[in-house]
């Protein structure tokens, strides 16, 4: 960075005119190099001097009474350079002569010329002696102010990080576990799927077809992700209603069926029929007169051990 951009940085820090993202990231900056101070508290006074001499252009005027005097320690070091420009004027008298052409010389300048002077700005001289030394106490106090400031701001900065950072792999993690769910529900789809069209392809043991249908379970909550109605086509002669345990494990099951409005078609107690080693299915065998078009609620319950009854699923489907 040039230094003209680097000193209008500094200016546009010190009248708060950053930004709050530049601001934090100029701050850091400095934390990282101390050495950068000098380069601040350098055109820190040269805006001091400005707005005392009364040089400084309106914006930058508001800025500076609006921002930079709102601190007190800043209030007493312009307060301080204003008493000590006043009391230079007054003690060099008529020594000096300033013509209209002659630049105006920043009283940091004048301080050096003042060294040089005879005995009668002697009192002067003190004055100016004793400025310094408040003004370079006042750099101190300031110094540890601005670095306790950006040390806070950079820890504050660090713990936002790491609860952002502890968040992120919550939500991975709730994600990740998201993902295995859909990906088990999936499979348990498919495979119910490919066991349906098994089924459905599955010669007859008798000269009659009994046609075979795998009904799906309601979901809990009603959802765009709810598995869909099971439909069955209208049928004639008798058919089977499939319906697959995931590790219940019953004395004996109970059956009812029914419409939607709750009529009841029919109640009936049956077992559980194996495919393999590891599906289990409980069978409802139903004939054609028995369902007609329309929608039907399927309730499967399963008996104890000590005779208590427990409702497993619910399986809406239609006839059509």
């Amino acid at each position: 960075m040039k230094i003209g951009q680097r000193e209008n940085l500094i200016r546009r820090y010190l009248l708060g005119a950053l930004s709050e993202a530049n601001q934090t990231a100029f701050e850091q900056e400095l934390l990282a190099d101390r050495g950068k101070f000098d380069h601040v508290w350098a055109v820190e006074n040269e805006l001091i001097d400005s707005y005392v001499r009364g040089k400084m252009s309106g914006a930058d005027r508001e800025r500076f009474e609006g921002h930079y005097l709102a601190s007190p320690l800043h209030r007493e070091r312009v307060a301080t350079a204003e008493a000590f420009l006043t009391n230079i004027d007054q003690t060099v008298g008529g020594a000096i002569e300033i013509g209209e052409k002659d630049p105006v010389v920043p009283w940091r300048s004048r301080v050096s010329d003042l060294l040089h002077w005879p005995r009668p700005v002697l009192g002067g001289t003190m004055v100016l002696a004793f400025l310094l030394t408040v003004g370079g106490a006042w750099s101190y106090l300031e110094r540890v102010r601005l670095t306790g400031q950006i040390a806070k701001l950079q820890n504050e900065t660090l713990s936002e990080h790491a609860s952002l950072k502890q968040r992120e792999q919550e939500l991975a993690s709730r994600n990740q576990e998201l993902e295995r769910e859909i990906a088990v529900e999936r499979q348990r789809r498919e495979e119910l799927k490919a066991e349906l069209e098994r089924l459905r392809r599955q010669p007859p043991s008798s000269s009659s077809a009994v046609l075979s249908f795998l009904l799906t379970p309601a979901a809990p909550v009603r959802s765009e992700k709810a598995p869909p109605q099971s439909m069955i086509p209208l049928f004639v002669g008798k058919a089977c209603l499939l319906m697959e345990l995931n590790g219940e494990d019953y004395a004996n099951y109970q059956v009812i069926l029914q419409t939607v409005e709750g009529r009841e078609i029919l109640q009936r107690r049956t077992g559980k029929v194996m495919f393999g080693k590891a599906r289990a299915f409980v069978t409802l065998p139903v004939k054609a007169g028995e369902l007609t078009r329309g929608d039907y609620i399927l309730i499967l319950f399963g008996q104890t051990t000590d005779g208590r009854s427990e409702e497993i699923d619910r399986y809406f489907f239609r006839v059509s």
